[in-house]
């Protein structure tokens, strides 16, 4: 639908809809803020109608184009990093040691839930057990995106106007979950499984989308390297455990909020170098192996002062 063509906006709140008989004007009702960006000049585009079956009502989605100043390093003064997990779906920190744990364990159990229900309906095999299985996926799509939603909010509430550091786990479900094995136990294969429903990728773009500005940096080594002496090893996780422990130092951390401070020490780099070149780089450059490697050895230089952070 094309915007005074297929329809248009009129005083009063209403909206004239060319149908298939006649051309109608109906009074509407919408999202204020949308509603104000409308009434101050925002560029209108295409539009779609569409019907909800369950609420048997129509609804008009309406493309808005909207100009907003370029960013600034002074515009965000507070940098967090955000380190997604399954045991923890998030797990949010900024560089004084304000930290957000989110447990992903009540949503864990809802898509175990879910796929005890696939699995018998699977094994009946029949057509109202097909159409269970239907209705059932789009159940737990709801329930994941809701969920996702809700995370999104919650972060940017507890920490408003900052500069968010994601990881950028590209190619993350090749490097983790490995070759398949006919002969794997029955909790690896729970476990296998719960990774690839992992909706990581999901929920940093709806922080991304939500927040006022997101950046993406290496994810390489965040939950093995120490921030109190630098020290990388994979034995620093013992068992890949829920704690840290420096094989070097000793200093001993959630692994899950170490991995938090080293994404916001590297967004605090970014942020300085945009504030040195006036260029921000929102994704790491990953197609030269040189420049990676500059960068992680850079990284590998950031400490987590006790100086800088008196409650640590």
């Amino acid at each position: 639908m094309f915007y005074k063509k297929d329809y248009s906006f009129k005083k009063g709140q209403q909206v004239s809809v060319d149908t298939l008989d006649k051309r109608i004007v109906i009074p509407h009702e919408g999202y204020a803020k949308h509603l104000e960006y409308i009434q101050n000049g925002a560029e209108i585009g295409s539009g779609t109608l569409w019907y909800d079956k369950r609420k048997k009502q129509y609804s008009l989605l309406v493309a808005l184009t909207i100009t907003v100043p370029d960013p600034q390093p002074t515009d965000h003064k507070r940098v967090i990093g955000v380190d997604v997990g399954q045991r923890y779906h998030a797990v949010a920190t900024d560089t004084r040691s304000n930290a957000a744990f989110f447990s992903g364990k009540a949503a864990r159990q809802k898509k175990d839930h879910f796929a005890r229900l696939r699995k018998k309906l699977q094994r009946q095999g029949i057509r109202s057990a097909t159409r269970r299985l239907i209705a059932l996926s789009g159940r737990e799509r709801r329930f994941i995106a809701a969920h996702n939603h809700k995370l999104a909010n919650d972060i940017l509430a507890r920490f408003p106007q900052a500069l968010i550091g994601l990881e950028d786990l590209r190619k993350i479900c090749e490097r983790t979950e490995g070759r398949r094995n006919k002969d794997a136990s029955k909790k690896s294969r729970k476990n296998k499984r719960r990774r690839s429903q992992w909706s990581f990728a999901e929920l940093q773009a709806f922080i991304d989308d939500k927040a006022p500005l997101a950046i993406k940096v290496d994810a390489n080594y965040t939950s093995q390297a120490c921030t109190s002496c630098g020290h990388t090893s994979k034995a620093n996780r013992p068992n890949a455990g829920l704690m840290f422990r420096c094989e070097s130092c000793g200093y001993e951390v959630h692994s899950d909020l170490l991995g938090g401070r080293n994404i916001a020490l590297r967004t605090l780099v970014v942020r300085q170098d945009w504030a040195a070149t006036g260029c921000l780089s929102t994704t790491p450059d990953v197609s030269c192996s040189e420049v990676k490697a500059a960068r992680l050895s850079r990284y590998a230089e950031l400490r987590w002062s006790t100086d800088t952070n008196p409650s640590l």
